[in-house]
């Protein structure tokens, strides 16, 4: 893709997240009393810059549309949690059926289902490996974590099982990362003013961006 329409695509991501945010702000997700999901323009900014640069390091290839909507959904997620320490499933679960189908799109086109089946195999994989965590390690993260880190082994699955540890080791260092700077700055246990949400979709996208297109 050319620069015009890498930065095309980045504006059609900034119209979408200005759209979804007016979605999400009139909605129940937030807790009564929050004022506002974020500062003006960061979720839009925020999204245009994920639209763009998965235009330039993916191409115009069918995948696009997929890895733009994750964009448009986990960044009111990771909003939303940082604000709420919550992941509504209202945004998870439309979200992981959309990318589901976007993928399976791509696959059709592509003519190739093993990359489906894997990414299939990597949301299977990373709700085991957070639900083991849920269930035998209580209070260490939340339902909505579990949720959401299926949706995001979808998308690393489609890329590489190495990108699918990447991804998450990734998001659980940032998280480890910033317990810990938290705990120097304030001298105390910053475990619960840390929400996971936004930094297992830093990692994600870390590793897309930072892996070689299929």
């Amino acid at each position: 893709m050319n620069a015009a329409s890498i930065a095309g695509w980045g504006l059609i991501g900034l119209i979408i997240a200005g759209g979804l945010r007016a979605i999400v702000q009139r909605s129940s997700f937030l807790l009564e009393g929050t004022e506002r999901l974020a500062p003006p323009a960061v979720l839009e900014v925020t999204t245009a810059v994920l639209f763009a640069a998965l235009a330039w390091r993916t191409g115009a290839k069918p995948e696009l549309f997929a890895y733009s909507w994750l964009a448009t959904t986990s960044v009111p997620l990771a909003a939303v949690d940082w604000r709420t320490r919550k992941l509504p499933t209202k945004l998870i679960w439309p979200g992981g059926l959309v990318l589901v189908a976007l993928f399976g799109m791509a696959a059709a086109i592509n003519r190739d289902a093993y990359p489906l089946v894997r990414s299939l195999s990597g949301m299977l994989v990373l709700l085991a490996f957070y639900g083991a965590i849920y269930f035998f390690r209580p209070g260490e993260l939340g339902g909505g974590d579990l949720r959401l880190g299926g949706l995001l082994g979808l998308a690393l699955g489609w890329i590489s099982w190495v990108t699918v540890l990447t991804g998450t080791l990734l998001g659980w260092l940032a998280a480890a990362i910033a317990v810990i700077t938290l705990r120097a700055v304030r001298r105390t246990e910053a475990d619960r003013d840390v929400p996971l949400g936004p930094f297992l979709v830093i990692g994600a996208f870390v590793a897309v961006l930072a892996t070689s297109p299929v």
